[in-house]
């Protein structure tokens, strides 16, 4: 494993996170603001899980594992809950 791949999986990660967030929040403009908040709360959830099941030299690794799951669990359940309760038009 050359010694670089960790910070080049890294920058990947982080690209492809924020081009997925800036397609996923273009949904609401195009489509709906609830698919938009659902689809955001589905890529927390799944970002929970992979930080939870990912080893660690191919994580995306910013602070404790069990701070980054907790973060991001709770960002989707509350996604989750406000796009399925908050009336948007």
């Amino acid at each position: 494993m050359p010694r670089n791949e960790p910070e080049l999986t890294s920058w990947r990660v982080a690209v492809a996170a924020l081009v997925a967030t800036v397609v996923i929040v273009s949904l609401a403009g195009f489509v709906s603001a609830r698919v938009a908040i659902l689809s955001l709360a589905a890529f927390a959830l799944a970002g929970a899980a992979a930080r939870a099941f990912a080893p660690l030299r191919r994580a995306f690794v910013v602070r404790r594992r069990l701070v980054d799951v907790s973060v991001l669990l709770i960002l989707g359940v509350a996604l989750a809950y406000l796009g399925f309760t908050t009336p948007l038009g």
